[in-house]
């Protein structure tokens, strides 16, 4: 790397303080060490210029990053010094500690995809930070978006960038320098950028880490180049149907053609995005299993644990539906009880009844404008959120699974079929499983997961609903969690499998030696389960060794997660809060009657549904 001579004894050390360390990267234009910071005692990055460079353009470079240094933005990595040595120019920044943002995809609905929604509005603001400096970036790639093990990105290289603005354009030989892959059109024509050429990469980045594709690709950089300037790209979520489609809208809001058609600035769309995640956040509260992924671990919930205390009680007028879940969303909470639906006013603590034709059989579902519920008669309805009729669909049996509404409607039937329907409830395709279908499907990695109590397990194309293959699993009666490239199969037997859905090969097994009724619950690192022989589980979702175990009594409803607290209720009426790395005790409360629900962690309370029909309030 360069033609710097190293000792093989001694590392070089520039200023009589950087020591290098290890070269970490080579460009056209420099070559990036990782150094040790002797005075700060700190660990940095030093990037040095090749010293073919005309003199010009280093003279020019250490102007640029003497004034990029004034920056200061949590999102943006910080320069620290700037020097000369031996006659190569060179500049000290922060070392991130991660990888590349495009690591944070492809997008899951659950937890992963806030991550990722989270991590995308943080570039804005620096991008926002920059362009209010008179700073154009000019090369936004994954690659120069490194994200820390917090999850805050980190934007870099935008000095070079700034460098190079002659550069980034078609030269009389036809030579592009830069990145063709994420290039805005403008600039690919050789035209005066603005900062919505930012705003066109960073959407190619979002396009590329949502979707796991590129935007374009060709033979040969020209061609790639050339769809940039002409071709239209595919809506993101027709790639990935776990995409919201906001947030499909706003990547190709990003990805107009002309600069005028784009946000009209960083902070435009940063307060476009911020409201799609304030809105995706309450989705997942209002999705039972906390969304498409069935993580069942929340956004939102009580800060401090150890401190709940009994709040309200309500009636709920008729035994809670089992399988159910409590779903809120927007301050309102809604449960399955009796023959009809509950709603709880979260303002006034009022509860308000909708009817259905048959006992509630399965857990609800709420998006901004209807709720989704199914009754024993098998027969799906969906309601306005204010009760008014909106459509039905009836199945052959009854339905115990809730639906998975996105771009369509999944409903598994114990008629052995999964229905996809449209809005408008209109039957786009079916699939026959050739047994019961019992638990919610699962969407992720751009398939759609669904098991049968006959023991097959189903991967299915989304949208065409062609089955792509099947494995033997075991009966299933309850959701698949997945994260992390894996599947985690929850068997009624009591075995768990980890199953990766690429290489369609099972990870690793574990027996809990007792019926399986709820859903594993998935936070980062592990997985948590609960079988009715009484022993709650924390295991490694890589390994699948055990953590840590509690005896718990025993279990029919599914754990819940959040802010690093997993909270379950037993059929002995006890609701217990405990901390996920230790398996700790934080919280119990005792003398409900049986729980079959999983407890709601939402808007800093806990919410526990008990079968005879009261919902606790703890906060």
């Amino acid at each position: 790397m360069g033609a710097w001579p190293m000792s093989p004894t001694d590392k070089l050390k520039l200023a009589g303080r950087y020591r290098l360390l290890a070269p970490l990267g080579e460009g056209g234009m420099a070559e990036v060490w990782r150094a040790a910071d002797e005075r700060m005692d700190r660990l940095v990055a030093v990037k040095i210029l090749h010293t073919y460079l005309p003199p010009s353009e280093r003279s020019r470079f250490f102007r640029e990053v003497k004034a990029l240094s004034k920056l200061s933005h949590p999102g943006v990595v910080q320069v620290f010094d700037l020097g000369e040595e031996e006659g190569r120019t060179y500049f000290v920044m922060e070392l991130v500690e991660g990888g590349s943002y495009d690591r944070l995809g492809p997008f899951e609905d659950g937890v992963e995809g806030l991550r990722l929604l989270t991590a995308s509005a943080r570039v804005l603001e620096a991008l926002e930070h920059l362009h209010q400096r008179g700073v154009i970036h000019r090369d936004l790639t994954p690659r120069n978006i490194l994200v820390t093990p917090e999850g805050q990105p980190k934007v870099m290289d935008f000095g070079l960038a700034y460098l190079m603005q002659e550069s980034r354009h078609f030269t009389r030989t036809g030579i592009t320098v830069g990145t063709p892959e994420y290039m805005a059109p403008e600039q690919a024509k050789g035209l005066a950028l603005t900062p919505q050429a930012d705003l066109y990469s960073f959407g190619a980045v979002l396009y590329r880490t949502f979707t796991g594709k590129p935007l374009f690709e060709g033979e040969n950089d020209q061609s790639v180049l050339y769809q940039h300037v002409y071709e239209p790209p595919r809506p993101p979520h027709s790639l990935n149907p776990a995409i919201p489609l906001e947030v499909s809208e706003l990547i190709l809001s990003l990805l107009q053609k002309t600069p005028d058609e784009r946000p009209a600035s960083a902070a435009t769309a940063h307060a476009v995005l911020e409201e799609t995640l304030r809105r995706y956040r309450e989705s997942l509260s209002a999705t039972p299993r906390a969304g498409a992924s069935r993580s069942g671990h929340y956004p939102t919930g009580p800060a401090r644990p150890e401190k709940l205390e009994l709040r309200g009680t309500h009636d709920l007028s008729g035994e809670v539906a089992w399988p159910g879940e409590l779903v809120a969303r927007e301050g309102s909470l809604w449960v399955g009880a009796g023959q009809g639906i509950a709603r709880l006013d979260l303002t006034d603590g009022a509860v308000h009844r909708q009817r259905l034709g048959d006992e509630v059989s399965a857990p609800p579902v709420v998006t901004d404008e209807r709720v989704y519920v199914a009754a024993w008669d098998g027969r799906l309805t969906a309601m306005s959120l204010s009760g008014r009729p909106i459509l039905s669909f009836p199945t052959r049996a009854e339905i115990t699974a809730a639906p998975l509404v996105g771009g369509l409607i999944y409903l598994a039937g114990r008629d052995g079929f999964l229905y996809a329907l449209d809005a408008s409830g209109t039957l786009r395709w079916g699939f026959q499983a050739g047994s019961e279908l019992s638990a919610s499907p699962t969407l992720y990695r751009g398939l759609l997961f669904v098991a049968s109590e006959g023991g097959w397990l189903f991967a299915l194309d989304p949208q065409s609903g062609h089955l792509r293959y099947k494995v033997e699993a075991g009966a299933v009666h309850t959701a698949m969690p997945a994260r992390g490239g894996l599947l985690f199969i929850p068997t009624w037997a009591g075995e768990i499998h980890a199953f990766d859905p690429l290489t369609r090969e099972v990870q690793w097994s574990f027996d809990l030696e007792g019926e399986l009724w709820g859903a594993p619950a998935l936070d980062e690192r592990h997985l948590y389960a609960a079988s009715w022989a009484g022993k709650l589980h924390a295991l490694d979702q890589k390994t699948g060794d055990e953590v840590w175990a509690l005896e718990v009594g025993k279990v029919t409803a599914a754990p819940s997660i959040a802010h690093g607290v997993l909270y379950l209720g037993t059929e002995e009426g006890r609701v217990l809060g405990v901390d996920t790395k230790s398996g700790r005790l934080l919280f119990e409360a005792t003398g409900l009657g049986p729980i079959q629900v999983p407890p709601l962690p939402y808007r800093g309370a806990l919410y526990v549904a008990t079968l005879a029909g009261k919902l606790y309030r703890f906060a």
